[in-house]
């Protein structure tokens, strides 16, 4: 059995697939499976694997969950988490985006660089922005006193981010979590928090690992490219609604109240900004987003009572910065 799965989401992303299997079926570190979530309303992703990789169904190397309706980003990653908890040799999981493409050694170097810091919960790949490969999509996340959350280096050179460091989280849509480290913040037997469904997931998950006493780093060698929004648009009423409404949540969610009240008023500015910028731009779906944040703050709250903390917050504080736009 193999020590590593690979799981990805698919919603309508039949275009991207060829790319993304012959690279990852090309890799240099073969002790893998794939786990395809698909949350499509209809079969074509599933179509072109069965026609193009039967032989690697067949053997198990891929596994398909078909799910009747989306169930959203989240869930569709934990189901692929539970599914390889199955399987008692399983030490990593590596969550990889449908738009995806992958260096050949891009599992060999995630492999080592978790082996090399094993106090290390998550391992952080270069993500480089596939349309315009002079670009940077992601090195990490950011994480700001407003609440803000950003993609470390995004649109820089990727040649600025070749150091390997200790980060404060990975960005979901192509990291390395080690099994234990996920076991560790388990809430009502979810990984990634369900209520999320898409954005701001990885944010709240980098911080619970964090206050559980794992680290996370930062690995330039591996490398992959994504293909940055080509599921959804970044002005989307559904990208606007679930991002400011996680953008909320993962604030009370996850951080002291001390550190709210005294940082209350870069987040007041961060709050009312979200709502005026997106009303300019025709997205009233802001208005939505907002008044759901606030009414399911009761359920938020639960969850925050029962997240593991034995680590100091000021040494998660650290990591924060302070920024307001990318």
């Amino acid at each position: 059995m193999p020590e590593t799965y690979i799981i990805t989401p698919d919603y309508n992303g039949k275009r991207f697939l060829e790319e993304y299997f012959s690279s990852i079926l090309n890799q240099t570190y073969n002790d893998f499976k794939i786990i395809f979530v698909d949350n499509s309303p209809h079969n074509e992703s599933l179509d072109y694997i069965t026609e193009n990789y039967s032989v690697e169904i067949s053997s198990n190397k891929i596994k398909i969950i078909k799910n009747s309706k989306n169930k959203g980003f989240a869930q569709a990653n934990n189901q692929g988490i539970i599914e390889s908890f199955k399987d008692p040799e399983c030490k990593y999981i590596i969550c990889l985006n449908n738009d995806t493409a992958v260096e050949r050694k891009f599992l060999e170097k995630l492999i080592s660089s978790a082996h090399k810091h094993p106090e290390a919960g998550s391992i952080q790949p270069k993500m480089i922005w596939g349309q315009h490969p002079d670009l940077l999509d992601s090195a990490g996340l950011e994480y700001s006193r407003n609440g803000l959350g950003f993609n470390r280096g995004a649109y820089e050179n990727p040649e600025k981010y070749d150091v390997e460091e200790e980060i404060l989280g990975c960005c979901a849509g192509a990291c390395l979590y080690k099994i234990k480290a996920l076991e560790d913040v388990e809430i009502d037997g979810e990984y990634f928090d369900e209520d999320f469904f898409a954005y701001y997931e990885d944010f709240d998950l980098a911080l619970r690992l964090r206050w559980a006493g794992w680290s996370s780093w930062y690995c330039p060698e591996a490398v992959v490219w994504h293909y940055k929004g080509g599921t959804k648009l970044p002005l989307s009423e559904f990208t606007v609604y679930h991002n400011w409404r996680n953008y909320t949540w993962t604030l009370f969610k996850n951080l002291p109240y001390s550190f709210l009240l005294w940082n209350f008023p870069l987040i007041m500015i961060a709050e009312i900004s979200q709502i005026f910028l997106n009303l300019a731009r025709g997205n009233y779906i802001i208005l939505k987003a907002k008044k759901d944040a606030y009414t399911g703050l009761k359920r938020v709250i639960d969850k925050k009572k029962r997240i593991k903390r034995i680590y100091p917050f000021k040494e998660i504080e650290k990591f924060f910065i302070l920024k307001w736009r990318p």
